[in-house]
């Protein structure tokens, strides 16, 4: 049987049991456009109206209904077929895109695990430092005085230079040593704990009217005499204090500076009073 485009008016000749008794959907090769073909001797319908441009979109080639799907070489007669068409059916499919092309569906990055353990690793050095910081403090302030101060401003118990012992500061006093104006200073140093206690070295300040220090002198306190190499101007090891002695010191500073108005007497850790 010949079927006519009712658009383009193009001739195919295709086989009548193609089109069935009920008759089938067909497209136009030519000019894409689709219709009900009705068999051989049916009434033809009444024409449908056009659809409007916008949605005249024909459907691809590959869907059911279309002429490119459902008629072959085999399902076409001898009739002539247009020019161009010949080796249509023939016609190989394009490539599929790149899976990585495809910007709606990316390929799932895997989970990064690496960064996860670097955390947990670094969590588990920096709580060992600190464990072994706070069990190990004292031998850490033996090796390192300064680091006490940071002990004491999270609240840690530490040892502080000179502890379980007093100072008593006694009035000082001026004297003149061949035209030399000369401060001589007074303390005393006593035991107050239950235990002999190291004897730290003492700490003479001269502090003007804003506090600020003006002149200082650092000396070491000797209990045994005896212990005190001749000539030596410190102790050769750090001497101690039996339990409820006074230890009575004093000291002379020559020139002391006019601008000082007070002085303070405090405890100074040995390692400290060597650095220069």
């Amino acid at each position: 049987m010949i079927i006519t485009c009712p658009e383009c008016s193009k001739k195919y000749s295709v086989k009548t049991e193609a089109i069935g008794s009920k008759g089938r959907t067909v497209r136009c090769k030519s000019c894409g456009n689709s219709w009900h073909q009705e068999p051989p001797g049916a009434k033809k319908p009444a024409p449908q109206p056009a659809a409007a441009p916008d949605n005249d979109l024909p459907p691809p080639f590959n869907e059911e209904g279309a002429l490119g799907a459902d008629f072959n070489a085999n399902q076409m007669g001898g009739g002539r077929v247009d020019p161009g068409f010949e080796e249509a059916d023939k016609i190989p499919d394009p490539p599929p895109i790149p899976q990585q092309l495809i910007r709606n569906n990316p390929r799932p990055q895997p989970k990064k695990k690496k960064g996860i353990v670097g955390w947990i690793i670094f969590l588990l050095l920096l709580g060992g430092i600190g464990a072994g910081g706070y069990f190990a403090k004292d031998q850490v302030i033996e090796l390192w005085p300064p680091i006490a101060k940071v002990y004491d401003m999270v609240g840690l118990d530490v040892p502080h230079v000179g502890e379980g012992l007093d100072i008593r500061e006694l009035p000082p006093t001026r004297e003149d040593e061949d035209g030399v104006d000369v401060l001589v200073v007074r303390a005393e140093i006593v035991n107050i704990s239950e235990e002999p206690r190291a004897l730290p070295y003492l700490l003479i300040e001269l502090l003007d009217p804003l506090d600020r220090v003006v002149q200082r002198k650092k000396m070491p306190l000797v209990y045994d005499e005896s212990m005190v190499t001749s000539g030596a101007d410190m102790p050769m090891e750090q001497q101690m204090l039996p339990v409820g002695e006074t230890l009575t010191v004093e000291t002379k500073i020559r020139r002391p500076n006019p601008t000082a108005t007070r002085l303070q007497v405090t405890f100074l850790d040995p390692r400290e009073a060597v650095e220069p």
